[in-house]
């Protein structure tokens, strides 16, 4: 069995059977070492035709969301819809540690696949769901999607100005977040099976995890306080001041939370403006105070902002211990020169598309460094690694498997 390269998750076997909804989970996994396989329909997946796409030696445009949610997996074609496909799931589960899906919930118990039938033959086996709303409650059967996530979720009754329609955030945010919370959630699962030599159903719905990371200015703030937030333009609701301010070259986002940032804040604009209505103490104090005032402070905020370059008062506010930060392009991400310096992005050669620059590790282990040691697969590239050296098929037994569509 392959093990990746000593990561902090080497000799785990991972299957995944996901979709857009837990590619990042297997990817996470993956990175960190484990084995992860990933088992899309015979063809490719239709994830890999999701734009943007760059050209490829294939023939065919390849999916950049996909070659990047994809790394360091190995892939490998399987139909569930046909008994034999069925049948190779079932063998391969034995083998393994976690089995990632994303079908709509009963998919699984249909094809006599759920976690019951699974755990039969391998008792310590995790079983990670990632659906739209979660294997109960009336809504399990519905369908989703990042938007729907999002908007049901939360996240977008708290996004955008509060006279313009519901603003989506940007790329799949609530599936990156989905995908995150199942990831951590399968490794506390994978601890307690190692200890306990018992497996569990992992359930993940994306509308949960989308309500409970908007903890800030989201359903959080009504546990907490009984306050129901509202939009506030690119300003944080529990934040102020805060939101994108205009200078001189482009734009800065700052935010203010505790009392001396704020006064740190209140000094700097007083130095730049001579501003002295700023430094009224009844500003002082937690964000609470401020957030009657909070069209005024901004106008005071941007005069200063307006006299100063990026780049001086991303400098000066970090100077002050305040966070401010620049309000980047894409482009200006990449070519980011703190991020360079970090040496945050990483470059993997791609068989078909070449050499691609990926963003880079999430966090920084010492002892089991994270690495993107492989490329996305190309459709059932591993097709002989798995069904014939680990399943042990003859190569004449897995020529009819794929001329039949199996795998």
């Amino acid at each position: 069995m392959p093990t990746g390269f000593g990561g902090a998750l080497a000799g785990r076997r991972v299957l995944e059977l996901a979709d857009e909804k837990g590619a990042y989970c297997g990817k996470l996994l993956a990175d960190l070492g484990a084995d992860v396989v990933k088992l899309e329909r015979p063809g490719g997946d239709p994830s890999r035709h999701r734009p943007p796409r760059i050209s490829s030696t294939s023939g065919r445009e390849e999916s950049f969301s996909f070659l990047y949610m994809n790394t360091s997996k190995r892939g490998a074609g399987l139909d569930l819809r046909q008994a034999e496909g069925r049948r190779l799931l079932a063998e391969l589960a034995s083998g393994a540690d976690l089995v990632i899906e994303t079908f709509t919930p009963g998919t699984l118990e249909a094809y006599d696949l759920g976690y019951e039938r699974l755990r039969q033959g391998n008792p310590r086996l995790v079983l990670t769901s990632i659906t739209g709303f979660g294997q109960t409650g009336p809504h399990r059967g519905f369908r989703s999607s990042d938007v729907v996530a999002s908007a049901l979720g939360g996240a977008m009754t708290v996004t955008g100005d509060p006279t313009d329609p519901p603003v989506r955030l940007a790329g799949t945010q609530a599936h990156i977040a989905a995908s995150t919370v199942a990831a951590a959630s399968s490794l506390i699962a994978l601890l307690a099976s190692s200890q306990r030599g018992e497996g569990q159903h992992v359930d993940v719905s994306v509308q949960e995890v989308v309500a409970s990371i908007s903890h800030i200015c989201g359903i959080g703030k009504w546990l907490d306080d009984g306050i129901i937030p509202k939009r506030q333009g690119p300003g944080l609701f529990a934040s102020v001041p805060s939101g994108a301010f205009p200078c001189r070259d482009g734009s800065i986002y700052l935010m203010v939370n505790r009392p001396l940032h704020w006064i740190a804040l209140a000094r700097w604009v007083h130095e730049v403006t001579g501003n002295q209505e700023i430094l009224d103490p009844m500003f002082e104090g937690p964000s609470s105070n401020r957030m009657e005032y909070r069209e005024l402070l901004d106008l005071f905020i941007g005069d200063m902002t307006s006299q100063l370059g990026v780049d001086e008062a991303y400098r000066e506010g970090q100077s002050r211990h305040i966070a401010v930060t620049p309000v980047q392009t894409a482009a200006g991400v990449a070519e980011d020169p703190h991020l360079a310096a970090h040496g945050f992005f990483a470059q993997v050669d791609h068989p078909t598309a070449g050499r691609l620059r990926y963003p880079g590790a999430p966090y920084r282990h010492t002892k089991t460094p994270w690495r993107m040691h492989r490329p996305a697969p190309t459709p059932g590239q591993h097709n002989r690694e798995v069904y014939c050296g680990e399943l042990g098929l003859s190569e004449a037994t897995l020529r009819a498997l794929e001329a039949g569509g199996v795998v």
